[in-house]
């Protein structure tokens, strides 16, 4: 069922897709190279490719820029897909976000195999659910007077040094077990606590198996996915670098790294409390009294943070966070039925969508491009300002994320956005553009071969959404 127009009116209606287009105006900055000669002055910083700015403070485009013509359209987008072998599956949607029509469809309703561009539903269930300002918080409670507990609350981007300003590592254990220790030290002082002191991590939020049985295993081999638990560093990675290996226990790792810096905290003195070197699962209960606690990056700077580099565990993580949220466990099948039921309920078209995860890793799901495309066009015209930054999360053509090399060209650079999907035999790309008119579209394009390629035809795919920033189409 589509989503009832809001009570206060066709005005209303209008100034909220002007301003929401006015959000897509945002992307047309294109990233041009300098081609004026050498003046003396002192260098400036490259400028941004998307300026900071407030959804409220943009100026709203012409809501009368033309429409492209189906017809013409439809046979641009025709002659590049069609350049794919007759053997592969090949669907897309394009949807007026204006008007939310479907102007273009190749099998735009059957269901596909979507690969990562699945995290746009996650981002925007999510975000609809938690909220784009939820903190996810990190506690250290003292069981009994030997026992100290650490509770994972949702926070897979923890750092292992002090607090920083970066979306993973915001909240930091060094923090965490200084704060800890000067609660540890007064009780000690107090005579609450004996000599010796045990660690327990409780990483109970996250129920059922870790890893989802719909998962190759080959994906944990090459670092696509770890074991999913409430708590970890850097979304389950070594160390901060972005490409570094997947632990093998997320939640053990974290509580060792933190039990490190809690030792150095507490000092060497005889006095000091000794930490017990074994670390055991445990929950703390009712009766157990908070120490300290440290706050993750806000979840729309997570959204953010998932969507540009595409990271799997912080998006099976938000399936999960999501399903307990709406009061169920926080295991893999709930996570993915709350995106899928959040989905339905927003009114987006969602009639063959059909999830088993939240990360779009198993090729199990089933998403149509129609759906994508229409999600991208509602959280593009939503009320909800939280929704219509989605539009200013997805990678940047030739400027951020997973896009940082594609769409490099002075077309599109910086004007299209889009999600990327992955996967062996499948490639996907769902995002918003603008046509040369000044009309903005959401698309979804999906490949779904069978030669053993990861991402097969993506250039393919690139062409298309070229084209359509291109077209005026009329």
């Amino acid at each position: 069922m589509k989503r009832a127009r809001p009570l206060w009116g066709t005005w209303s209606l209008v100034l909220a897709i002007g301003v929401a287009l006015g959000m897509v105006a945002l992307m047309l900055i294109p990233v041009m190279a300098g081609t004026a000669a050498p003046k003396p002055v002192e260098p400036q910083p490259a400028p941004q490719v998307v300026s900071p700015a407030t959804p409220t403070a943009l100026p709203p485009l012409d809501p009368e820029a033309p429409e492209p013509e189906a017809g013409v359209l439809g046979a641009g987008l025709d002659g590049i897909l069609s350049s794919i072998e007759p053997d592969s599956k090949v669907s897309a949607s394009v949807v007026d976000i204006a008007t939310g029509r479907e102007i273009y469809s190749r099998s735009g309703s059957q269901a596909g195999i979507p690969a990562s561009s699945l995290k746009v539903l996650t981002a925007i269930a999510a975000t609809d659910v938690l909220g784009e300002d939820h903190r996810f918080t990190t506690k250290v409670l003292l069981k009994d007077p030997q026992t100290l507990v650490l509770v994972g609350g949702g926070d897979v981007l923890l750092g292992s040094g002090k607090d920083s300003t970066a979306v993973s590592g915001r909240a930091g254990l060094e923090t965490l077990a200084a704060r800890a220790a000067k609660e540890i030290l007064k009780a000690q002082a107090a005579g609450q606590l004996g000599p010796d002191l045990a660690l327990e991590v409780d990483d109970s939020l996250f129920t059922g198996p870790g890893l989802n049985p719909a998962w190759d295993e080959s994906l944990v081999t090459t670092n696509n996915i770890a074991i999913v638990a409430p708590l970890a560093l850097y979304g389950a990675r070594a160390d901060s670098g972005p490409k570094s290996p997947r632990v093998k226990d997320p939640a053990m790792a974290a509580a060792t790294s933190f039990a490190k810096s809690l030792r150095t905290a507490l000092g060497a003195g005889a006095k000091a409390p000794r930490l017990s070197t074994d670390i055991s699962r445990g929950q703390a209960g009712a009766g157990a009294t908070e120490l300290a606690s440290v706050s993750s990056a806000p979840l729309g700077e997570q959204v953010r943070f998932m969507l540009e580099v595409s990271d799997n565990y912080v998006a099976e993580t938000l399936g999960r966070l999501t399903a307990i949220a709406k009061g169920n466990p926080g295991d893999y099948q709930h996570g993915a039925k709350a995106v899928q039921e959040k989905i339905a309920e927003l009114g987006i078209r969602s009639e063959s969508l059909g999830l088993v995860d939240t990360s779009g890793l198993a090729d199990g799901n089933r998403v149509s491009p129609l759906t994508l495309a229409d999600a991208l066009k509602f959280a593009a015209t939503s009320n909800h300002v939280a929704l219509r930054d989605l539009s200013y999360q997805l990678p940047v053509a030739g400027a951020t994320g997973t896009l940082g090399t594609r769409l490099n060209t002075a077309s599109t650079r910086g004007i299209v956005r889009a999600k990327t999907g992955s996967l062996v035999d499948v490639s996907s790309l769902s995002g918003i553009t603008l046509t040369k008119d000044g009309r903005a579209l959401g698309f979804s394009i999906m490949v779904h071969s069978h030669n053993g390629e990861l991402a097969p035809h993506k250039d393919t795919l690139d062409a298309a959404a070229t084209y359509l920033t291109g077209c005026g189409c009329r």
